[in-house]
């Protein structure tokens, strides 16, 4: 009887220990998650909040800290000129169900951009447990660049630098 009690306690315990660790999605998380839902893609894992800054024109251009900025500003449909001065935060997940899970044979990581509530855009990466990636986000469905502008990197650059540079 002893050992039965015993057991029902372990149970018990464990059983608070994993409810009390599946945390509640609320707020502008729960907004990220279901535009990435509402996109068609099937969450894995959350990541939660991956970043967190205010924008300014300095993050965009001239120093390798500034590198990620440029890359998940270039593949948006919004321009960052609009954002300048707001807090973006910044709320990750891994999905199933996404184009690059063709190319990479992997699940793609995407994340969600929002200010002041709202959804802004997105960007997409390869789940890169296991694989060697090199190179730039892809935009929230899997574009690159160079298909999101529909112009050539060189041109982008050129244009980001003369906009964004010192």
């Amino acid at each position: 009887m002893r050992e039965l009690i015993k057991l029902g306690v372990i149970v018990g315990l464990v059983f608070l220990i994993l409810t009390g660790c599946d945390k509640e999605v609320t707020g502008d998380e729960k907004t990220a998650e279901q535009y990435v839902e509402d996109h068609g893609y099937k969450i894995i894992s959350h990541k939660s909040e991956t970043d967190k800054y205010k924008l300014e024109k300095s993050k965009l251009y001239g120093s390798t800290e500034a590198i990620p900025y440029q890359q998940s500003w270039g593949v948006q449909n919004v321009e960052p000129d609009n954002y300048f001065g707001k807090e973006i935060t910044i709320y990750g997940f891994t999905v199933s169900n996404h184009p690059l899970e063709k190319i990479y044979k992997a699940k793609t990581n995407v994340y969600i951009m929002l200010t002041e509530g709202k959804v802004i855009g997105g960007y997409s990466f390869p789940n890169n447990e296991g694989l060697i990636l090199m190179g730039s986000v892809y935009s929230l469905d899997g574009k690159t660049l160079e298909e999101v502008t529909g112009i050539t990197f060189k041109e982008w650059s050129d244009g980001w630098k003369k906009k964004y540079g010192s």
